[in-house]
């Protein structure tokens, strides 16, 4: 396969354009000895190939509007910068990489559909192409999404999310942009605000890191600790992104707002104005919230993604300090901590499979053991039988996490962002 005149993207970066791309499939009787090759061919670079070797995923827009998705791909071969060559485990249209995110309970409704998904991307996409190439972006693609995002989650008021079910790719540009939008909402939902709140809300969290586009990723994805200066750029961001919108009217104050505010932190902390309490706006906490906790659960250049039981726990310490703690006492009884189909260890060693989960008991859903001893029941509620309970997930694929997670763990740091530490773009 050979596409011609291709804008290439890697996170929040447009790493630049390139005259063709060339992909050629593996050979799975070969196995590892004939792996897919691709070729970069007249690769321009807007700054240089640091992103590029710092990403496990690219984005490949083309002349014709078609978008490909190569995954986890590895530079192997630079000596020639006109002719650069790697592998991936994949190079596919966008369309055929996203599932159905479904509610935790058999037969309960989708919460957004494979269509919804995929236009969401597709706009968040279009959004960071015209940011490198436009002073001013406009929003109204973003409300066309919002309108089809705020419909499905209405037919959805009891839905527990499944929250591993939303990590589609390795990227964190594009899905945490629509993850935090697709938490924001539900759990305003949940908070009861009107559908024009809701609107706003995910108008806004949708946009909510657009500004990132305009720091530069030397930064974004620097591995080590950030400079005093590198920092203050960091913290520039939710004003760039309100500067990129201008001054459309197809983006409500309310919206902005969620924009601006969305890093002020509950004691008053934050960045840009340092506000506290109810000083927030509403819909910038509720933000704060859906992008704390996705991103803690999304791998970055600087630290491994976090469990969901992890992050819940490092937000609950940070309780009346960076989060109000209605909202997020409300977020957590909408969250699956262990959805199904998840293997985990229960207090006596024994290994089980989550069936389904209890709405509101977080930590005790129903489960069945995976080798149940003679007379003993093979499918258990923990939320009936409180003599048992869960301790970790089990290692690998089944269990969604390559390590087991103790509740007797130390919550891990998750601190604001400082000076010279570690940060959470």
């Amino acid at each position: 396969m050979t596409l011609h005149d291709v804008q290439v993207f890697t996170g929040y970066c447009h790493l630049g354009n390139c005259r063709e791309f060339v992909w050629e499939g593996g050979d799975p009787a070969a196995g590892p000895s004939r792996p897919a090759r691709f070729w970069l061919v007249g690769l321009r670079c807007i700054e240089d190939l640091e992103a590029l070797m710092l990403r496990t995923d690219l984005y490949l827009h083309t002349s014709d509007q078609r978008e490909y998705l190569l995954a986890n791909f590895q530079i192997t071969d630079i000596s020639d910068p006109e002719k650069i060559r790697g592998v991936a485990s994949a190079c596919r249209l966008l369309m055929e990489e996203f599932p159905k995110i479904k509610g935790i309970q058999p037969g309960e409704n989708v919460v957004i559909s494979k269509a919804t998904h995929l236009l969401a991307f597709r706009t968040v996409s279009a959004l960071v192409s015209s940011a490198h190439t436009k002073s001013h972006v406009d929003p109204r693609a973003a409300n066309e999404v919002i309108n089809e995002l705020v419909g499905e989650i209405i037919k959805a008021p009891n839905a527990v999310l499944n929250l591993l079910a939303i990590k589609h790719t390795d990227d964190y540009t594009f899905s945490h942009n629509i993850n935090v939008a697709t938490l924001a909402m539900v759990l305003g939902q949940a908070l009861g605000l009107s559908r024009d709140q809701l609107h706003d809300l995910g108008a806004g969290a949708l946009l909510h890191d657009l500004g990132l586009l305009r720091v530069p990723g030397r930064i974004l994805h620097k591995e080590g600790k950030l400079t005093p200066e590198e920092f203050s750029e960091i913290t520039r961001h939710p004003r760039l992104g309100v500067d990129l919108i201008g001054p459309s009217r197809d983006l409500s104050a309310p919206a902005r707002e969620v924009i601006l505010q969305h890093h002020e932190r509950f004691q008053g902390k934050g960045y840009p104005h340092g506000r506290a309490g109810d000083r927030i706006p509403l819909l910038a906490r509720i933000c704060a919230v859906a992008d704390a906790f996705d991103a803690m659960t999304s791998d970055r250049p600087f630290r491994p993604a976090l469990t969901p039981y992890q992050a819940m726990r490092a937000m609950l310490a940070q309780t009346g300090t960076h989060f109000d703690p209605e909202i997020l006492r409300v977020f957590l009884g909408k969250l699956s901590l262990y959805p199904p189909g998840t293997q985990v260890i229960l207090q006596d060693g024994s290994p089980a499979v989550v069936v389904r989960g209890n709405a509101g008991l977080l930590i005790r859903p129903v489960v069945r053991l995976l080798h149940p001893r003679p007379g003993q029941p093979a499918v258990i509620d923990l939320a009936r039988d409180r003599t048992r309970f869960i301790i970790g997930v089990a290692p690998g694929p089944a269990g969604g996490s390559s390590s087991a997670t103790s509740p007797t763990s130390p919550p891990p740091s998750s601190s604001p962002p400082s000076p010279g530490g570690r940060r959470k773009p």
